[in-house]
């Protein structure tokens, strides 16, 4: 059975990952991250978890198992060895899960090195012109879904529980703004208890147009 450090410097270098990369990408100290690259010592459980994320691949598979290199996101569909298939939803609204089996409308398929392992995942069909010309009505996004994006992200949001909107979320302490690109759209200022409006679906993670 293959050693973990073995494992350890393969994914690193298929990640094109340095060592200070996946300090930063962990949160493990350096000192014990050079252990485990040098075969010195064994990660805990705790940190084989925190390293396998960071890495994208399968924690059964760092440690030195005979399994494929990355999982498959929790809702997707196995194709082959490269690709999955997940959900395409119809809508977004509040109180739905990534899941809600009764609003996928299609599956699409996507190469799995696109995706973090046990993430749900949905794509979402672009409507309107509102973040014309990145985003163009028919498009496919990509979206993790996640509770929480960095100001600056392209995400999916919700307004008051209507369906939710692809917008660039920008926000400081006691305010969010939901910007538009097209500029016939104005960006829309939530401050202080107002900000409780605005929920996140999802982060968006990719465009795909259809031709």
């Amino acid at each position: 059975m293959p050693k973990i450090s073995e494992r350890l410097k393969q994914a690193m270098s298929m990640r094109n990952m340095k060592q200070v990369d996946l300090v930063n990408a962990t949160g493990i100290g350096k000192s014990s991250i050079s252990t485990y690259i040098s075969g010195e010592y064994e990660p805990k459980q705790r940190n084989i978890y925190k390293i396998a994320k960071a890495l994208n691949v399968n924690e059964a598979w760092l440690i030195g198992e005979d399994v494929p290199i990355q999982p498959k996101p929790k809702n997707a569909f196995p194709l082959d060895d490269e690709y999955v298939k997940i959900p395409i939803v119809g809508r977004v609204a509040a109180g739905m899960g990534c899941l809600a089996e009764d609003n996928i409308i299609d599956y699409e398929p996507i190469s799995k090195n696109s995706l973090t392992q046990g993430e749900d995942y949905v794509f979402l069909n672009v409507v309107g012109d509102s973040m014309y010309p990145k985003f163009e009505e028919g498009d496919l996004v990509l979206v993790r879904c996640q509770t929480s994006v960095d100001s600056g992200s392209f995400a999916v949001v919700i307004i008051d529980g209507e369906d939710g909107v692809i917008k660039k979320v920008v926000y400081d302490k006691d305010w969010i703004e939901l910007q538009s690109i097209n500029p016939m759209y104005p960006p829309r200022r939530f401050e202080g208890k107002d900000v409780l409006r605005v929920s996140i679906y999802g982060l968006v993670r990719e465009i795909k147009r259809k031709l």
